[in-house]
Protein backbone atom coordinates (compact mmCIF):
# COMPACT_ATOMS: atom_id res chain seq x y z
CA UNK A 1 0.00 0.00 0.00
CA UNK A 2 1.49 3.39 -0.94
CA UNK A 3 2.44 5.77 1.86
CA UNK A 4 0.04 8.46 0.56
CA UNK A 5 -2.99 6.24 1.23
CA UNK A 6 -1.63 4.62 4.37
CA UNK A 7 -0.90 7.87 6.20
CA UNK A 8 -4.49 9.25 6.16
CA UNK A 9 -5.84 5.85 7.19
CA UNK A 10 -3.45 5.70 10.15
CA UNK A 11 -4.31 9.26 11.16
CA UNK A 12 -8.04 8.49 11.07
CA UNK A 13 -7.55 5.34 13.15
CA UNK A 14 -5.54 7.24 15.77
CA UNK A 15 -8.09 10.03 15.89
CA UNK A 16 -10.99 7.64 16.36
CA UNK A 17 -9.24 5.57 18.99
CA UNK A 18 -8.35 8.69 20.98
CA UNK A 19 -12.01 9.72 21.12
CA UNK A 20 -13.18 6.27 22.16
CA UNK A 21 -11.04 6.06 25.29
CA UNK A 22 -12.46 5.01 28.62
CA UNK A 23 -14.71 7.47 30.40
CA UNK A 24 -15.09 7.86 34.10
CA UNK A 25 -18.36 7.26 35.89
CA UNK A 26 -19.41 10.91 35.97
CA UNK A 27 -18.85 11.29 32.22
CA UNK A 28 -20.79 8.10 31.43
CA UNK A 29 -23.72 9.10 33.60
CA UNK A 30 -23.66 12.68 32.30
CA UNK A 31 -23.72 11.51 28.69
CA UNK A 32 -26.49 9.01 29.39
CA UNK A 33 -28.54 11.67 31.19
CA UNK A 34 -28.01 14.19 28.39
CA UNK A 35 -29.20 11.69 25.78
CA UNK A 36 -32.27 10.83 27.85
CA UNK A 37 -33.08 14.53 28.27
CA UNK A 38 -32.72 15.06 24.52
CA UNK A 39 -35.25 12.28 23.91
CA UNK A 40 -37.85 14.06 26.03
CA UNK A 41 -37.52 17.23 23.93
CA UNK A 42 -40.18 17.10 21.25
CA UNK A 43 -40.11 20.54 19.61
CA UNK A 44 -39.21 19.96 15.94
CA UNK A 45 -37.96 23.55 15.57
CA UNK A 46 -35.20 23.19 18.14
CA UNK A 47 -32.79 20.48 19.12
CA UNK A 48 -30.74 20.29 22.32
CA UNK A 49 -26.99 20.05 21.91
CA UNK A 50 -26.18 16.76 23.59
CA UNK A 51 -22.45 17.47 23.85
CA UNK A 52 -23.05 20.77 25.67
CA UNK A 53 -25.69 19.20 27.91
CA UNK A 54 -23.35 16.30 28.73
CA UNK A 55 -20.66 18.78 29.76
CA UNK A 56 -23.12 20.66 31.99
CA UNK A 57 -24.47 17.39 33.40
CA UNK A 58 -20.90 16.34 34.20
CA UNK A 59 -20.44 19.47 36.28
CA UNK A 60 -23.78 18.89 38.01
CA UNK A 61 -23.32 15.16 38.65
CA UNK A 62 -19.74 15.36 39.90
CA UNK A 63 -20.98 16.70 43.25
CA UNK A 64 -23.02 13.52 43.76
CA UNK A 65 -20.04 11.32 42.91
CA UNK A 66 -17.92 13.17 45.46
CA UNK A 67 -20.72 12.93 48.02
CA UNK A 68 -20.85 9.15 47.51
CA UNK A 69 -17.09 8.85 47.96
CA UNK A 70 -17.18 10.95 51.13
CA UNK A 71 -20.10 8.98 52.55
CA UNK A 72 -18.30 5.69 51.96
CA UNK A 73 -15.12 7.05 53.54
CA UNK A 74 -17.16 8.31 56.51
CA UNK A 75 -18.47 4.78 57.05
CA UNK A 76 -22.12 5.21 56.06
CA UNK A 77 -23.89 1.88 55.80
CA UNK A 78 -25.78 0.79 52.69
CA UNK A 79 -29.06 1.66 54.43
CA UNK A 80 -27.84 5.13 55.40
CA UNK A 81 -26.65 5.69 51.83
CA UNK A 82 -30.10 4.69 50.54
CA UNK A 83 -31.64 7.23 52.88
CA UNK A 84 -29.23 9.85 51.55
CA UNK A 85 -30.27 9.12 47.96
CA UNK A 86 -33.95 9.25 48.95
CA UNK A 87 -33.34 12.69 50.49
CA UNK A 88 -32.00 14.27 47.29
CA UNK A 89 -35.38 15.81 46.44
CA UNK A 90 -36.72 16.22 49.98
CA UNK A 91 -36.51 18.96 52.58
CA UNK A 92 -35.50 18.48 56.22
CA UNK A 93 -39.00 17.38 57.23
CA UNK A 94 -39.06 14.68 54.53
CA UNK A 95 -41.55 16.37 52.22
CA UNK A 96 -40.85 16.71 48.50
CA UNK A 97 -39.24 20.12 48.13
CA UNK A 98 -39.73 22.63 45.35
CA UNK A 99 -36.33 24.16 46.08
CA UNK A 100 -34.20 21.22 44.92
CA UNK A 101 -32.79 21.09 41.38
CA UNK A 102 -34.94 17.97 40.86
CA UNK A 103 -38.29 19.69 41.41
CA UNK A 104 -40.43 19.86 38.26
CA UNK A 105 -40.91 23.59 38.81
CA UNK A 106 -37.15 24.12 38.59
CA UNK A 107 -36.82 22.46 35.17
CA UNK A 108 -35.88 24.80 32.34
CA UNK A 109 -34.72 24.32 28.77
CA UNK A 110 -31.92 26.55 27.59
CA UNK A 111 -31.79 27.44 23.92
CA UNK A 112 -28.95 29.74 22.96
CA UNK A 113 -28.93 32.19 25.89
CA UNK A 114 -32.60 32.06 26.82
CA UNK A 115 -34.32 29.84 29.34
CA UNK A 116 -37.77 28.44 28.68
CA UNK A 117 -40.13 26.17 30.54
CA UNK A 118 -39.06 22.54 30.07
CA UNK A 119 -41.07 20.32 27.75
CA UNK A 120 -41.94 17.57 30.21
CA UNK A 121 -40.77 18.87 33.60
CA UNK A 122 -41.85 15.80 35.57
CA UNK A 123 -40.00 13.44 33.24
CA UNK A 124 -36.97 15.73 33.15
CA UNK A 125 -36.96 15.84 36.95
CA UNK A 126 -37.12 12.04 37.10
CA UNK A 127 -34.21 11.67 34.65
CA UNK A 128 -32.02 14.09 36.62
CA UNK A 129 -32.80 12.34 39.89
CA UNK A 130 -31.96 8.93 38.40
CA UNK A 131 -28.68 10.29 37.01
CA UNK A 132 -27.74 11.79 40.37
CA UNK A 133 -28.58 8.55 42.19
CA UNK A 134 -26.57 6.43 39.74
CA UNK A 135 -23.59 8.77 40.04
CA UNK A 136 -23.83 8.79 43.84
CA UNK A 137 -23.81 4.96 43.91
CA UNK A 138 -20.80 4.88 41.59
CA UNK A 139 -18.94 7.14 43.99
CA UNK A 140 -20.10 5.18 47.01
CA UNK A 141 -19.06 1.87 45.45
CA UNK A 142 -15.73 3.26 44.19
CA UNK A 143 -16.38 2.87 40.46
CA UNK A 144 -13.96 4.97 38.46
Amino acid sequence: MPLKTLLPAMFAALLLSACAGPQNSVDRNARHTAFRLAQTHFDPNTRPLVADNARLMGQFLSQFYEMGKKDRAAGLTQRQAQQRVASFNRDRQGAVSDDTPFAPGQQKSQIINHQYEADRPEKRSEILLEGAAATYWDGYNGRP
